[in-house]
């Protein structure tokens, strides 16, 4: 399933090497992270650092505020630290999604499967022909919302870190 899912781009696995004691790197990832609160207060936050997460010893995890009501992006990375001689071996698992995108695809199959047992009953298959890409194009605007947001994580956080690398 991992698999499908990095294929289509919903998910993404980054294994880097940096130039830094571990110590050192937990410093860098706390200054630029806040804790994490519920994403649809971002508009709110004054404090400007880059992510919202939490940074333990062993392993962190971030994710990028939204400045916008439309929303931005819902990727999160989750990253594994390891302490190797003078550098940091991070392993960094980013997913495309948290539990509202994956609402929206719940409550779009609900009202998918809802229509389509109406139009079985009622024998009225030609209103597929009308619905059937409307929600087809609902289900791609999740998709879409995943890969751009993977895809955004990404290039920000190799931004940041390529500094270290």
């Amino acid at each position: 399933m991992s698999r499908i899912l990095e294929t289509f781009g919903l998910k993404k696995h980054l294994n880097l090497t940096v130039k830094m004691e571990k110590s050192e790197f937990i410093n860098f990832i706390e200054s630029k992270v806040k804790p994490n609160r519920l994403f649809f207060f971002d508009i709110f936050d004054v404090k400007q650092k880059e992510y919202y997460g939490t940074v333990n010893k062993d392993d962190f995890w971030l994710r990028i505020g939204t400045k916008s009501i439309t929303g931005g992006s819902f990727a999160s990375a989750e990253g594994k630290m390891k302490s190797h001689l003078d550098k940091t071996e991070l392993n960094i698992k980013i997913i495309g999604w948290n539990w509202f995108i994956i609402l929206w695809f719940l409550v779009m199959s609900l009202i998918f499967g809802l229509a389509l047992n109406d139009i079985i009953k009622d024998n009225s298959y030609g209103i597929l022909i009308v619905f059937g890409p409307i929600f087809l194009i609902f289900y791609l605007i999740g998709i879409y919302k995943i890969r751009s947001g993977v895809k955004k994580f990404e290039r920000q956080l190799m931004t940041q870190l390529k500094k270290l690398l």
